[in-house]
């Protein structure tokens, strides 16, 4: 599937919450189950240190298109694997579990509306004592009569599904791009970066917000390749669509800044190959859905450029694009 839309919905600024503290409690019963679960069927082993190819095997049979393996295939799970500290040593947990942050976070967000939706995307799913996470959200917020609902196991598309519904229903659509870490070493096969806690709020709306969404789209492939993706297919495939996407437009790529997610080693290297401007946030937490959104809260201060391009790839779902414009302040409603 590949397709790329012209945008008219307004976006506003991110609030995302970045402190990360000593950890919260990992004790409930749901935590309990994940560490069962993963211990029998083998994924609670770390991956040896990894390069260049996208794709894992365990000696347990264990497959996915996701990981990161050696360039001639040899590699995945070791028979006896030394854990890995892919965090560089940083905390990947809050102090409180992410979705409890939704109310300070949009109370962040300028110009805002009664909602007429509330979104949560996620890949990693919230292990909570709570209903779930979403309708946890919508009752700290407050918002009984908005309609709220999930987007899951889209990877970090789901923020480019958040935008084409709200594109398709024409009304204010608040959403919480949300991660929750399991694990302070959970495997991820989509990533050579631990997954850590984040979330990022934001408003799509037709009438209210600093930024425009000028286009939006997506890339995925019929089959992967034998062996799966390497590092430099899965960036060739991202820089084509956003090569596509800024086409549409007729934007110049020297006058967009790339924010982008540090998917592997190298995966960053070779984008700057390609772009002027590439904005990656400077460590090895591993932020999924809510990736490029903590990269466009950077982008606000830096005013490099007119354009941001916030970029979502996963060897196993694809690449995504969000191309968004700044509003000039007097036209930031109506």
């Amino acid at each position: 599937m590949r397709f790329v839309k012209k945008g008219t919905i307004r976006l506003s600024w991110p609030a995302v919450h970045n402190r990360y503290g000593h950890g919260r409690p990992l004790t409930s019963i749901e935590h309990h189950l994940y560490r069962e679960i993963a211990a029998a069927y083998g994924c609670g082993e770390q991956a040896a240190p990894q390069t260049d190819r996208l794709d894992r095997q365990g000696g347990g049979g264990l497959t996915s298109a996701g990981g990161i393996v050696h360039p001639d295939g040899i590699g995945g799970m070791s028979a006896n694997p030394m854990p890995l500290d892919r965090s560089g040593g940083q905390s990947v947990f809050f102090d409180r579990e992410p979705c409890e942050y939704a109310p300070e976070l949009f109370a962040r967000i300028s110009a805002r509306e009664q909602p007429d939706y509330l979104v949560c995307c996620y890949e990693s799913y919230p292990l909570t004592d709570k209903i779930n996470a979403a309708l946890s959200m919508q009752k700290a917020l407050q918002l009984n009569s908005a309609l709220t609902f999930s987007i899951a196991d889209a990877g970090p598309l789901g923020s480019i599904m958040a935008v084409d519904w709200a594109e398709a229903v024409r009304r204010c659509v608040w959403v919480a791009c949300l991660e929750q870490a399991a694990d302070p070493q959970e495997l991820d096969f989509a990533s050579a970066y631990t997954r850590a806690d984040a979330i990022a709020a934001f408003q799509l709306s037709p009438h209210a917000g600093e930024l425009r969404v000028a286009a939006y789209g997506i890339a995925q492939r019929d089959e992967l390749p034998s062996g799966g993706l390497t590092v430099s297919e899965l960036a060739e495939d991202a820089c084509d669509l956003m090569d596509e996407t800024l086409r549409t437009c007729g934007v110049d790529a020297a006058e967009t800044t790339i924010l982008t997610q540090a998917v592997a080693p190298g995966y960053v290297d070779r984008l700057r190959r390609r772009y002027k401007h590439i904005l990656c946030e400077p460590d090895n937490r591993n932020l999924a859905t809510a990736a490029p959104f903590y990269g466009l809260a950077s982008f606000r201060a830096s005013g490099a450029t007119r354009f941001a391009l916030l970029h979502m790839a996963e060897p196993a779902r694809g690449v995504g694009c969000i191309l968004v414009q700044r509003v000039p302040s007097a036209r930031l409603q109506g």
